[in-house]
């Protein structure tokens, strides 16, 4: 058999056949990890839409595994052809090895490459400082204006019209309108981005409102992203006097618990930019990652507006929303752990503001689904249909601490149920804040709690010890 007959058989016939298991094995390979292990428990982002990093990591060392295979025993290919694979592959740890290391030692900061680290409403936040404690704080006497999209609408690729905001900070950085006067303020809010409320007028905001509804002078000491720990930090920043003010310390059902460990992994580590976030590979997989393709048809339910309301033949008709969620009961649930660390800043922080002769008092304002269970229409099957998902162990176990603790304790949740029971929506639909009407109730139901135990009012008091 001529050399031109061999090759025409190699290409075609039993030396095809010989090839073909590989290519089978290869195949289905590819549709087990694509159909059986694609997003296990990825809700929200994920590699093109369907892994999380760690899956996708390791389904493209499996194909690179199999694809090395392929070549050795199924296209068995010469040694000169290995040498030449081995150098790519050494080219590319030369590269990626440096390039992690640089990352790790903190010389670089991958993330940089896409953007400021941190920055919410176009706003880019000052430098990390270890020896305050905080990761971030926004910037003195600023003044900007943009858009923004909701941001459950970012995550689940929801569309959203982006919202208008106008972004102002006073001489500390802190997002208030202030009297220029003699005028000081008597309440201090801490909190998280709840309360410095980015996506609402700034005269709408919790501590504004809250000024308009006791005829106090009421300060927004908050940032966005922040935990408990970095809250009472950025008090002590400002610099002011507890003697005669009331700190109300605002917790964030679920999220401050996460906040709290993402802060104390931040203080511990070490290090401002912790690896593997700021590493090349990190980093470039988040240019890869996709809203998971059914993440928002398992998150949305249906919100009737009492504005346009009717009843007709028995039946509650009306303009009807679709709102959207982030978190459940379940989901808090799995971060009690860090409810101990949490309770013990807010007993510190209340010891500190009673030894400076102050007063301290804690506010809860609860998730979205725990505040619209049962007052929102959910398909059947949806991953929130059944009852229950709401609650979780965080608002009881908070009260029971507070009680033990002798702190004022404050549940926002019986206010806003009761708002959106009678159709409005106190959330914004595609986001995880409280809108304009949800600030407003809230700073009102806070008003009329303080004004029943009487805790703002220091004309009584005794005389404030020093600090």
């Amino acid at each position: 058999m001529c050399q031109g007959e061999q090759r025409e058989e190699r290409g075609s016939g039993p030396g095809w056949r010989r090839h073909a298991p590989w290519l089978i094995v290869l195949l289905g390979l590819l549709a087990g990890a694509w159909s059986g292990t694609g997003a296990p428990g990825a809700e929200m982002l994920a590699v093109f839409g369907r892994w999380r990093d760690g899956w996708f990591l390791m389904h493209l060392g499996l194909l690179w595994v199999w694809g090395l295979a392929w070549l050795r025993w199924g296209w068995s290919i010469s040694p000169r052809s290995w040498r030449r694979l081995g150098a790519l592959h050494l080219g590319g740890l030369l590269i990626l090895v440096p390039a992690e290391f640089a990352a790790w030692a903190e010389w670089f900061d991958f993330r940089a490459l896409g953007g400021p680290l941190y920055e919410r409403f176009g706003i880019t936040y000052g430098a990390a400082s270890k020896g305050a404690g905080l990761r971030w704080r926004g910037t003195p006497d600023l003044k900007v204006t943009g858009f923004a999209l909701p941001d459950i609408a970012k995550r689940l690729a929801v569309p959203a019209e982006p919202v208008a905001y106008r972004f102002e900070t006073d001489r500390y950085g802190l997002r208030n309108v202030l009297d220029t006067g003699a005028r000081e303020p008597s309440l201090l809010c801490l909190g998280d981005s709840l309360v410095v409320g980015g996506m609402v007028p700034i005269e709408s905001t919790l501590a504004a409102r809250l000024s308009a509804e006791t005829g106090q002078l009421a300060m927004c000491v908050a940032e966005v992203a922040y935990g408990p720990q970095e809250e009472v930090l950025r008090l002590e920043s400002t610099g002011l006097a507890l003697r005669n003010r009331l700190v109300l310390q605002f917790a964030f059902e679920g999220n401050d618990l996460i906040d709290s460990k993402t802060w104390r992994k931040w203080i511990s580590a070490g290090r401002d930019a912790p690896w593997p976030r700021a590493g090349f590979t990190k980093c470039l997989l988040a240019l890869a990652q996709r809203p998971v393709a059914v993440a928002g048809s398992l998150r949305g339910g249906i919100f009737t507006h009492a504005a346009e309301r009717q009843v007709t033949g028995g039946d509650l008709v009306g303009r009807r929303e679709e709102v959207f969620f982030m978190y459940s009961g379940a989901r808090i649930d799995r971060e009690l752990g860090e409810l101990p660390v949490v309770e013990e800043v807010y007993r510190a922080c209340a010891q500190r503001v009673d030894a400076a002769g102050g007063r301290y008092c804690l506010v809860l304002i609860p998730h979205k689904l725990r505040v619209l269970e049962g007052l929102v229409e959910f398909p059947a099957g949806h991953k929130f249909a059944d009852p229950g998902q709401g609650p979780s162990a965080f608002a009881p176990s908070l009260a029971e601490f507070c009680r033990d603790a002798g702190l004022p304790f404050l549940d926002l949740t019986g206010a806003l149920r009761e708002a959106a029971a009678a159709g409005t929506l106190p959330y914004f639909a595609k986001d995880t804040h409280l809108n304009q009407a949800g600030l407003a109730l809230c700073a009102r139901a806070v008003a009329a709690w303080l004004g029943e135990t009487g805790l703002a009012d220091f004309s009584q008091a005794p005389a404030a010890r020093e600090e």
